[in-house]
């Protein structure tokens, strides 16, 4: 990707935090017990802790649409975050949205480095029910992800991965697939 990852932040209308601290990514590392993918470990040492709303599409039919991200995590938060009780256990958090979204990168597995919208809210497990209580005016895409869920015919996943959903194989892509919210 190299234009650099500052420079596509800034194309995509994100800035960095004004406080932004330091933590040594390898201080990350050993606490997983593994090295990040290297995309991500260069973007993190480069450039972690920026703001601004994106998007990025996702691979697979989501519960809420497009994933929205509000911010990367510097090294501090993403070590912070390490012992979450929601981020699937090979996978670290590395953003943040809004409304329980967070951007989860795999650190292990045959998925090693591949992206995903993490739903912290868990609608996955809702109720047709609970979807039609909480939101007055369902978006179509959220429609569409019902009635493939009532057709059984949504993708098969994992354990622990039912609250995740596909947004690139590696953090390059993932970036080259965001857009501006708007």
């Amino acid at each position: 990707m190299h234009m650099g990852y500052s420079g596509r932040l800034r194309e995509l209308g994100c800035a960095p935090f004004r406080n932004r601290t330091e933590r040594d990514v390898g201080a990350i590392e050993a606490a997983i017990g593994v090295a990040l993918p290297p995309a991500y470990r260069t973007f993190l040492a480069e450039c972690g802790g920026w703001c601004g709303d994106i998007r990025c599409p996702s691979e697979q039919p989501t519960p809420f649409g497009n994933h929205t991200i509000a911010g990367f995590h510097d090294a501090t938060a993403v070590h912070d975050l390490l012992d979450s009780m929601i981020t699937p256990r090979n996978m670290v958090t590395i953003a943040s949205g809004h409304f329980g979204a967070c951007t989860c990168i795999s650190i292990a597995g045959i998925d090693r480095g591949s992206v995903y919208a993490l739903d912290s809210e868990f609608r996955v497990f809702w109720s047709e029910e609970e979807f039609h209580q909480r939101f007055n005016a369902m978006a179509d895409c959220v429609r569409e992800y019902l009635d493939l869920r009532r057709l059984d015919q949504l993708p098969e996943k994992p354990a622990g991965y039912e609250s995740t959903y596909f947004l690139a194989s590696d953090f390059d892509e993932f970036l080259k697939r965001c857009h501006r919210c708007g």
